[in-house]
């Protein structure tokens, strides 16, 4: 058995260091991805959002309110208005994301205790700056209203600590664990690791069975290899390797460059690696045995990689998706491993924080491995060895 497990194992290393174009996107591909992906969101937060202003009110009250937006690292002032149909029209051909507009008689409406307004405009179709900059704008009127409430409690002869009081009478008090500056790298970059991983290993190993019916090798196979088990395993074990080392690669990568702090277990970690990619090579192989070329085992993999990622509830809850979708999302390995590889690191998670995700993942590791035995066995055992090369789906 182990000879045979070898002779596998040996013949598909052969193939793979002969195939520079393959050996270069196996190793090159992921960190170079994961490097461009660390890159993009290494200022981790949205900050100097064009910010355009239109001030209707030109007082002493209404400019602290601006300047209060321009010391702000969230906003960037870059454009000034003397009318709405200005302000429209640079919103509209982009050279603004959020106008700020303060309407006439502001500062009296504040003075005489009627309560002045601003109004915030953000471009709704980028909601990532739209959440940043109604989020910001709101913490800094919110402190303005404050400040200005004191000062008139504090002329009308008050002491600050009671105008504080009365002006604040409810004190509110943020505190975010795991990630407290919200920093984008440490909600994305991880996820994405796994699923640069998860495609670059299923578009080859999807191909690992389907190439030797092609290239009419499978026979040869055949002669040395009696065992079906020793052939999926041999065809498996390789690319298990690549894999496996790339994104321990890159998981450094992420701590060591990209500052992705890691607080957790890296032996629990490499397990759940290791269960991750068992089941995505099973899968690949089941899939590379069931079709007719290279070109539908390539189709099917994308097909089952690509959206794995948007239904992974890593981005979006499964809260929020309707009863198909999480339903989908739970037949998916990458939803057992992407989210658990972000608790592991920020979260400092446990083996008994993952038992149940780990377990799962586990049992189609041996569902996705017995299956492909069976496909194996039923597409090219199933026929006399000359004809095995001739099998069609």
């Amino acid at each position: 058995m182990f000879k045979q497990i070898a002779y596998v194992w040996e013949r598909e290393w052969r193939y793979i260091f002969r195939n520079r174009r393959l050996l270069g996107i196996l190793l090159g591909v992921p960190l170079l991805y994961c490097t461009l992906l660390g890159i993009l969101y290494y200022e981790n937060t949205v900050n100097r959002i064009s910010l355009g202003v239109l001030d209707l009110d030109n007082s002493s009250l209404s400019r602290a309110v601006i300047r209060a937006f321009q010391d702000s690292d969230r906003f960037r002032h870059i454009m000034s208005f003397t009318d709405q149909k200005e302000l429209e029209q640079a919103m509209h051909q982009g050279k603004i994301m959020v106008a700020l507009f303060i309407p006439p008689n502001f500062s009296k409406e504040v003075k005489t205790g009627k309560g002045g307004k601003v109004m915030l405009i953000t471009n709704g179709t980028n909601l990532i700056i739209a959440n940043t900059s109604l989020t910001a704008a709101s913490e800094i009127v919110q402190t303005l209203s404050g400040a200005t409430l004191v000062r008139y409690l504090e002329k009308g002869g008050m002491s600050p600590e009671t105008a504080l009081r009365l002006a604040q009478p409810i004190s509110f008090k943020v505190r975010v664990w795991y990630n407290p500056t919200l920093n984008y790298s440490n909600f994305l970059l991880l996820g994405l690791i796994a699923t640069i991983t998860q495609q670059v290993a299923l578009l080859y190993v999807a191909v690992a069975i389907v190439r030797e019916k092609e290239l009419g090798t499978l026979a040869e196979i055949k002669a040395h290899c009696s065992s079906v088990f020793a052939i999926t395993l041999g065809k498996i074990l390789p690319y298990f390797v690549f894999n496996f080392v790339t994104l321990n690669l890159m998981f450094v990568e992420a701590i060591l460059l990209f500052r992705i702090p890691f607080r957790g277990s890296y032996p629990l970690l490499l397990l759940l690696t290791a269960c991750f990619l068992a089941c995505i090579l099973s899968f690949g192989v089941m899939v590379s045995a069931l079709c007719r070329n290279e070109l539908e085992a390539t189709q099917i993999a994308m097909l089952f990689a690509v959206p794995s990622f948007l239904f992974s509830g890593f981005t979006w809850p499964f809260m929020a998706m309707p009863l198909p979708a999480k339903i989908l999302g739970h037949l998916m390995p990458l939803t057992y491993y992407a989210e658990n590889v972000r608790k592991i690191f920020l979260m400092n998670a446990g083996f008994t924080d993952i038992a149940k995700d780990l377990g799962i993942l586990t049992l189609m590791t041996l569902f996705c491995f017995g299956a492909a035995l069976v496909v194996v066995k039923c597409k090219y055992f199933a026929t006399k060895p000359e004809e095995a090369a001739k099998t069609q789906c």
